[in-house]
């Protein structure tokens, strides 16, 4: 029989029931009497249990239903880019950056450089791949807000790019989403199955952080070969996740336990995991503004933000509609008409990451 919620008018109801058919003696059950308050008092009390043990079975549930599996909630990931440092005038010796510089901020977010960094002689210009000092989305970070570093003289202009790759701990709602793609991935052999465990691929930090994950999959299938292509929250992946996915596709052997674990591609099917290529987009534009509005560089930045949101949000094998960079571009304040200066949607291939490039923003007058 399935669990019921009784509520206080149903649990009254029912005592009051119980007692009409159990005695004679008591027979005002009117409300405001003293045998219905009686009553009332324990009813109010029963719903509260009754609620609390809806709750409990909420919760429980999907919690029993996850460890049965070892299906255990994704950690933070940490928001990981890159911050350039550059000057007027030429180096006239190498310097080292070394990895855990830290930059920052204005309002106060630490970022640390991941690994040492050679400034050349001759060069205006290094680029720092850089990891917020804190997990989660609160490390992502809009274009040209990291300015500062103690370790640089205050000649060398700090900026950087856009910083989008941290995520926070793994929801309840997420995780049952991804349950679901786990459950249809079951029947391995298949395309889901091969798309799905590719996308559990991560590096993992000591401190249990996320350091890497990917973000965008596309898959190539001809007869007897599946090409898999992979995109990391660092752009291109790293040797280590891409051996790491090809290994979980192929199946592995633990050469200390003799523990095989079983593979995900099909039988006699040859499964190929490669980086993804970056295809950068570059794009023109006219915008009229509305009256009492300048195209000042706030509203091109806004612009660029909506126009870098649309192209890393392709997925391998769709298409970046112009429509629609219209349609978000006109989202920002105090943009009248748009016309984009091209001439064709832009595809995206199964091997292609679609990435930001030069944004031209003229101004109608």
């Amino acid at each position: 029989m399935a669990f019921q919620i009784k509520d206080f008018t149903s649990i009254t109801a029912s005592m009051i029931n119980w007692m009409k058919a159990s005695q004679q003696k008591v027979t005002d059950f009117n409300i405001g009497s003293v045998a219905r308050t009686l009553i009332e008092a324990p009813a109010v009390e029963l719903e509260e249990l009754y609620q609390q043990y809806f709750i409990g079975l909420r919760e429980a549930i999907p919690v029993a239903t996850f460890r049965s599996f070892g299906f255990d909630g994704l950690p933070a990931a940490a928001a990981i880019g890159v911050v350039g440092v550059s000057q007027e005038e030429a180096r006239t010796d190498d310097l080292l950056i070394p990895a855990g510089t830290l930059f920052k901020t204005a309002d106060g977010r630490e970022y640390g450089s991941l690994q040492n960094v050679i400034w050349e002689t001759g060069t205006t210009f290094a680029r720092i791949r850089v990891a917020a000092a804190t997990p989660g989305t609160l490390g992502n970070a809009a274009e040209g807000v990291i300015t500062e570093s103690s370790f640089f003289n205050d000649n060398v202009v700090i900026s950087n790019q856009v910083i989008d790759t941290g995520r926070d701990a793994e929801t309840e709602t997420e995780r049952e989403a991804r349950f679901a793609e786990f459950i249809a991935s079951l029947s391995r052999g298949t395309n889901a199955a091969i798309r799905y465990i590719a996308g559990q691929s991560r590096i993992v930090s000591p401190e249990g952080w996320i350091e890497e994950y990917i973000t965008r999959i596309g898959l190539d299938e001809v007869p007897g070969r599946t090409t898999v292509y992979l995109y990391s929250s660092l752009g291109a992946p790293s040797n280590e996740l891409i051996a790491g996915c090809r290994m979980v596709i192929d199946g592995y052997r633990d050469e200390d336990t003799g523990v095989i674990t079983p593979g995900y591609r099909p039988s006699g099917v040859r499964v190929d995991v490669m980086a993804m290529t970056e295809r950068a987009v570059t794009l023109s534009m006219s915008v009229e503004m509305l009256p009492g509005y300048a195209l000042t560089q706030a509203v091109i930045q806004s612009i660029r933000n909506v126009f870098d949101a649309a192209v890393v949000a392709v997925p391998p094998g769709e298409t970046l509609y112009l429509n629609d960079v219209s349609e978000l571009v006109l989202t920002v304040t105090g943009i009248k008409h748009v016309t984009i200066n091209a001439s064709e949607n832009i595809v995206c291939g199964e091997n292609e990451a679609l990435v930001p490039g030069i944004l031209t923003v003229n101004l109608i007058t």
